[in-house]
């Protein structure tokens, strides 16, 4: 007995996207563990391995509030194990876990056609296959505000309190996890052009949003402005343009678009980008989406009125193309005033994610609108039936998939190919553990520390390590040297390097060693970090204290009394 026709249709797009997912899960595990630690995946050790014993006096929540992940990762890293490709595989199955999600989102606003491109889209974007290649949190973050996403439609559509109860708490448990998800709550309320009753919709959503953000309040004082307060911002203000970020950030989301610099192994402009391709080639591949997508837009504006009627098989893409599109745009308009008024906090490419489920969905409707718009015209322009329009519909849909498809190739072979060396921070904690016995002293600069931690736990290092200066030793994550450094100009950087020194005679004093590691920013004391460097060596030499480069390299230093 033959299924009918649409059951069939429903059954062979499930199974697509089915593909479409184990191919994404590919390109998301292939080389997890290719590449070293860096900086922000260091830190995200030091808080999983921190998550229960956080001091009375700590600042390890100022870098960041994702503690919902944290929690999440430890669970994971103790069954799957610590390894690099352990702690990224989290990310890689909260990434592929989002495509066929997206994909769902995509059928319900556009149809079957819509739910097949998001879901490709995403499979195979440059930008969320990073992320899913990084032991951070945008992934996680990524997947909860897709769920965000389709509770919001089929609680505006549907119109039902059960709806808007598990739209309240997916949108609490995502304020948790980033607190850039609060640029998002309020542009959830373009939605509601969606509803068939839009003053209950306005009326539900209200309630929604007061619950959700009275819920809020207590991780808001405890975490989130004291974030706020603290880290460091001036590495972000030097990172964008508040007349230009917005459009960065569009572009980013496209599919091979202008990716920042920060991107590593992704970005034309990153040092560690591996050529793939001709320069020419990729440059032109990076532009040709925003062609195609701004040659799209404005022939569907042109012709609007060739859009077919909407049925339950192909719902009206164009209905939907405006209010996911301002869904998108909001949240970056919104985070864009608060960094010109407050302080810098938008940096294209991470932190403004926060609208790329939006933006892919909003790519997805537009494409099948122009395909069915197109596919119309011509068919009321010829001899031919009405119903064969399908068939140009499915084919331009093809041809503009394929495109995108094409153009995200490049980008992701680039990521395939790399094949990085060992990185500086992983050699000098190997060569530290074997130098430092368990009873001697190392002295290192926070932010070297941060970047240490997790290879130095991998060597067995087992000797006490303290940070200079010791007021960033309960900070976890970017110093400002600026903002931390500030007590410096008070005499504490004295105070606190006399305290340092007379730590390090009763260690040599006992027979155990001390080591310093100079600064991997700046060892030589040319910038900011110069004070701290030029005081440190100062209070060594005052002491009567000497002291031996043992590994010139990796810049390791082995301090001596005068008279050894």
């Amino acid at each position: 007995m033959s299924l009918p026709v649409q059951d069939r249709s429903h059954r062979n797009a499930c199974f697509a996207i089915l593909i479409i997912t184990i191919l994404g899960a590919g390109l998301r595990f292939q080389g997890l563990g290719t590449r070293d630690f860096w900086f922000d995946e260091s830190c995200t050790f030091v808080y999983v391995s921190n998550l229960f014993d956080w001091q009375a006096d700590s600042n390890l929540l100022v870098e960041s509030t994702n503690l919902p992940y944290y929690a999440l990762l430890r669970g994971w890293v103790n069954v799957f194990g610590e390894s690099e490709a352990s702690f990224r595989s989290f990310s890689a199955v909260a990434s592929t876990l989002t495509i066929p999600l997206l994909g769902w989102l995509g059928w319900q606003l556009g149809g079957i056609a819509c739910g097949m491109i998001c879901s490709a889209l995403c499979a195979t974007h440059p930008l969320h296959i990073h992320y899913a290649h990084e032991a951070r949190a945008y992934a996680l973050w990524v997947f909860l505000l897709t769920a965000v996403l389709c509770l919001l439609i089929q609680a505006v559509r549907r119109d039902r309190w059960r709806w808007w109860a598990a739209l309240g708490f997916a949108l609490w448990t995502c304020l948790h996890l980033h607190y850039f998800t609060a640029y998002f709550v309020p542009a959830c309320a373009i939605t509601i052009l969606l509803a068939n009753n839009r003053r209950q919709a306005w009326r539900r959503w209200i309630v929604t949003v007061a619950a959700v953000s009275l819920a809020f309040i207590p991780y808001l004082l405890w975490a989130v402005l004291p974030a706020a307060r603290g880290g460091g911002g001036t590495w972000i203000s030097q990172s964008w343009s508040p007349y230009t970020v917005i459009l960065e950030s569009l572009w980013a989301f496209l599919p091979a678009g202008g990716y920042p610099a920060h991107l590593r192994g992704l970005s034309l402009l990153s040092p560690d980008t591996v050529p793939f391709s001709p320069d020419w080639l990729a440059r032109t591949v990076s532009y040709l989406p925003l062609l195609i997508v701004i040659s799209m837009a404005t022939l569907l504006m042109l012709r609007r009125s060739a859009q077919g009627p909407a049925t339950a098989e192909q719902p009206n893409s164009q209905q939907a193309l405006r209010p996911l599109f301002l869904l998108a745009l909001l949240p970056l308009a919104l985070a864009l005033f608060y960094s010109i008024l407050i302080r810098p906090n938008y940096l294209p490419g991470r932190y403004d994610l926060v609208s790329w489920p939006a933006f892919v969905v909003w790519l997805g409707l537009l494409i099948t609108a122009f395909a069915r718009t197109m596919a119309t015209k011509r068919t009321n322009q010829s001899a031919t039936p009405p119903h064969s329009h399908h068939g140009r519909e499915n084919m331009i849909v093809a041809i503009l998939c394929l495109i995108f498809v094409m153009c995200s190739a490049v980008p992701i072979l680039r990521m395939a190919n790399l094949n990085p060396p060992t990185s500086f921070h992983h050699v000098r904690a190997n060569q530290l553990a074997e130098l430092a016995q368990p009873n001697d002293l190392v002295i290192t600069f926070s932010y070297d520390r941060d970047y240490l931690q997790y290879y130095l736990h991998r060597a067995g290092f087992e000797a006490e390590m303290v940070a200079y200066p010791s007021w960033l030793s309960k900070q976890v994550g970017w110093v400002d040297t600026k903002a931390d450094l500030a007590p410096a100009r008070e005499g504490s950087l004295i105070e606190d390097t006399r305290n340092l020194v007379s730590g390090v005679q009763e260690e040599i004093e006992k027979g155990s060693d001390a080591w310093v590691l100079l600064d991997s920013i700046d060892p030589q004391g040319t910038t900011g970090r110069g004070l701290v460097n030029r005081t440190l060596f100062d209070g060594l030499q005052r002491a009567g204290l000497r002291w031996t480069l043992v590994d010139e390299p990796l810049m390791i230093l082995k301090i001596a009394t005068e008279t050894e």
